[in-house]
């Protein structure tokens, strides 16, 4: 087989659902159902055909390759859209910790299929984004949005900038991403909120991430202990009116 024979590129979604690691076994199982639901819901509405694209699970998550019928300002602006509307249902009669919240990244790149899945930058750059800590830092800065979705640079130059979809420019949010080997450039976007109001410099935690950009604050100084003085009279000494001390030493 010639090398480069089932290279193409695809539109990926990558999907992750926020706090799985915390939940418990009876609240991963309904992360998961709702997940599926709520992203048929919405290509469904959005006249998306769920069924052709190529799901790779991952329990809390989905990465999906998208076929080539599926076109990708209608994914971008009215799949999102709808997958807004879904969770907004979803959450309705839910306590505050139960809600299902995700995090959505969208990218156009290589996808090969491997042995276990898919392989290819394309694949790479998508779990990036959907892993970054910017997408992560809105959804934690934001408690009431339910969705936050991540475009890669050539998505959002392709389809927003060239004015594809309803949505407009300032809606994004420019972020930087470095995740692993991976930093580029992406957009960021909070349907429902003000993405530009947020603090993205803080983690879940609250704790304030120094940006790439900002210098390392210099190290406080160590003390240094005092010198030892050994002075030797050989002679006798005159000296009035002088005070002389003696210390301890420090070991």
């Amino acid at each position: 087989m010639t090398r480069g024979e089932n290279f193409g590129r695809r539109l990926l979604v990558s999907m992750d659902a926020k706090s799985y690691g915390r939940a418990d076994d009876q609240q991963q199982d309904a992360i998961q159902t709702g997940l599926l639901a709520v992203a048929d819901a919405a290509a469904e509405h959005a006249g998306l055909v769920r069924s052709a694209w190529d799901r790779q699970s991952s329990g809390d998550g989905e990465l999906a390759v998208l076929p080539l019928t599926e076109a990708e300002p209608r994914v971008v602006d009215d799949f999102v859209r709808e997958l807004a509307a879904a969770l907004t249902d979803h959450n309705y009669d839910l306590r505050p910790q139960s809600r299902l919240r995700l995090r959505v990244a969208i990218h156009h790149g290589v996808a090969i299929p491997a042995g276990n899945g898919y392989r290819g930058r394309g694949v790479v750059v998508v779990s990036r984004l959907v892993d970054s800590e910017p997408i992560r830092a809105a959804l934690a800065a934001q408690n009431q949005a339910n969705l936050a979705v991540i475009l890669s640079k050539q998505v959002y130059t392709d389809t927003i900038v060239q004015r594809h979809t309803s949505l407009a420019h300032q809606e994004f949010r420019r972020v930087q991403v470095a995740n692993k080997e991976f930093t580029e450039e992406a957009w960021l976007r909070l349907p429902g909120h003000d993405v530009h109001a947020l603090d993205l410099t803080a983690t879940a935690g609250g704790r304030r991430e120094r940006t790439a950009s900002e210098p390392r604050k210099p190290a406080e100084p160590t003390p240094t202990r005092p010198a030892d003085v050994h002075i030797e009279f050989q002679r006798e000494v005159t000296a009035p009116r002088s005070v002389f001390g003696i210390s301890n030493r420090w070991d």
